[in-house]
């Protein structure tokens, strides 16, 4: 290897091993806060508490999140956005507006089921962040509404749909009637999987769409 050659690879491989230790870092951050906002809730967990979790000093936790908040965004960002996309690439094959509606907020449902300590935490906080943690939060929505909003499309394609109907403005209504059942839900203790649950978001979601299907001849 003639001298230029092993000089660069030299100076390039710190830099590689400079970006795993920050990568494995931001790693153990979010596992970290992660379970901590589940076991203790957002107000009850502590920066520090998190940085000791993650094995690292609070020193370097401010380097990856500037505050509490921003933790919480970054898990909330690595969690929900997965998830948004994995129920829109997953819609099943033949189904109504509805079922595709249904078939993402089921998901949605099954998955704060699945942490329902973290569940809360978003629901309470994620609607007062501020200043670029607002900016993730109102993307990951829009992301939904837009989605949703070319289903409306495709169902209006099919004649199922008034070709009236503001698609955006139905996605809107259709995210408000999901969240506002899922705050009831963690609220008081009700499974987001039982048939009872599940029962009544489709059928909240039904009464929603009754209004703008158009009527087979």
């Amino acid at each position: 290897m003639s001298s230029r050659n092993q000089k660069s690879h030299e100076s390039e491989e710190p830099v590689g091993r400079r970006e795993r230790n920050k990568g494995e870092k931001l790693k153990r951050i979010r596992a970290a806060a992660k379970r901590l906002f589940s076991d203790q809730g957002f107000e009850g967990t502590t920066t520090r508490q998190i940085a000791n979790e993650a094995d690292i000093g609070t020193g370097t936790l401010f380097l990856y999140a500037k505050t509490k908040e921003e933790l919480l965004v970054l898990v909330f960002q690595e969690d929900m956005v997965q998830l948004r996309d994995d129920a829109f690439a997953s819609l099943p094959g033949g189904g109504t507006l509805l079922d595709e509606v249904f078939h993402v907020y089921r998901a949605m449902c099954e998955f704060h089921e699945r942490d329902r300590g973290l569940g809360r935490a978003y629901v309470k906080e994620m609607g007062f962040v501020s200043g670029p943690n607002r900016q993730v939060v109102d993307d990951f929505v829009e992301g939904i509404y837009l989605r949703t909003e070319s289903r409306v499309e495709a169902a209006k394609a099919r004649g199922e749909v008034g070709p009236d109907v503001p698609s955006l403005a139905l996605a809107r209504n259709l995210f408000a009637i999901y969240f506002t059942l899922l705050q009831g839900a963690l609220g008081e203790g009700v499974s987001l999987t039982s048939s009872t649950y599940l029962s009544l978001l489709r059928e909240s979601l039904a009464l929603q769409l009754r209004g703008v299907t158009t009527t087979p001849k």
